[in-house]
């Protein structure tokens, strides 16, 4: 955890430099302090339907492993969420997978399985939805292409990968044959693997992917909709093309591994999205501090109770991992 809290602040340093630097802090408070925040209760609307709908989504993951309903699943997202919010390098998700499986008795190594392959769908969708919406935007910069054609790359990279695992899951009987590890230690190893392909399973099952795909489209629909709300406190007022642009560069940038809640790499991407629409630097920056730190304060505030509902610490999730 050490080793991932000083690489996560050192990335999130870096772009927080950058997208500081030659700004007035004392207008950005100013832009802050005279918004119009009834743009928020809608938004928090949306905020919340979206993760309704991931919860949708991921019972349909789990259908290889285990019949679930969103009810049961909605507790452990929003707790791997709020984990995510809180340490460093996205370490919520092992949390998610381990709390759903000590519940439910499953593999958590299949539970990963799933938050893997809902994060490749999550790729995906944005991607799909960004393409979608190109005709309705002016003539893109440079980067852009450069950026959807690294997000293509490797999130249909990793879904041919994990297609790939699903065909030829008797490979990993090969893993028996590695040199220089004690039998015990292959064994588990090819149990893992073995769970962890189960939890891929979804993408056999026609039925099973399509909603699931379905169900990333709506999440990503209301997530837009949460920022297209959420920036007109500042008084930003963009389409809903524009706006998906914007989440797409984010989605693309968080991916990149840095401190709690992404802290850093969200605001520049967010800026460097507005930025190319004409959007002022302080008043995007404006815009992307209100939209972090309610989303946070958000899902905290909802994860914390499910954390207390459940009861469970995060010195008995560490202890199991």
């Amino acid at each position: 955890m050490k080793k991932r809290i000083i690489i996560g602040v050192g990335i999130s340093v870096f772009f927080i430099y950058f997208v500081v630097r030659n700004t007035d802090c004392r207008n950005i408070v100013s832009i802050i302090s005279t918004g119009s925040y009834w743009w928020v209760m809608p938004a928090i609307i949306g905020y919340t339907l979206s993760f309704v709908f991931r919860a949708f989504r991921w019972k349909y993951l789990f259908a290889p492993v285990k019949t679930f309903s969103p009810k049961n699943l909605f507790p452990s997202l929003i707790m791997g969420f709020a984990a995510n919010s809180i340490f460093p390098m996205r370490f919520g998700e092992i949390m998610r997978a381990y709390i759903v499986g000590k519940k439910y008795g499953i593999s958590k190594s299949s539970a990963f399985a799933t938050i893997v392959l809902e994060r490749i769908m999550d790729g995906i969708s944005v991607i799909l939805l960004f393409l979608l919406i190109m005709p309705f935007l002016p003539a893109l910069p440079s980067w852009t292409r450069t950026l959807l054609s690294i997000a293509i790359i490797f999130f249909i990279g990793a879904l041919i990968s994990a297609s790939v695992m699903i065909l030829k899951k008797d490979y990993v009987k090969f893993l028996r044959r590695i040199p220089f590890i004690k039998d015990t230690w292959k064994e588990k190893i090819v149990s893992k693997a073995s769970s962890f392909i189960i939890g891929l399973g979804t993408i056999a099952d026609k039925k099973n992917f399509s909603m699931a795909i379905f169900y990333s489209f709506i999440v990503w629909i209301f997530e837009t909709l949460n920022l297209f709300f959420l920036i007109k406190v500042v008084g930003i007022n963009v389409s809903l093309p524009v706006a998906v642009f914007i989440l797409f560069v984010v989605a693309i940038g968080v991916s990149i591994p840095a401190a709690p809640s992404s802290i850093g790499t969200f605001e520049f991407f967010l800026v460097g999205g507005m930025v190319f629409f004409g959007i002022a630097k302080e008043q995007a920056l404006a815009a992307g501090l209100i939209v972090h730190v309610i989303g946070v304060v958000y899902i905290l505030l909802l994860g914390l109770y499910y954390f207390l509902k459940e009861g469970i610490s995060y010195k008995e999730i560490t202890a199991g991992q």
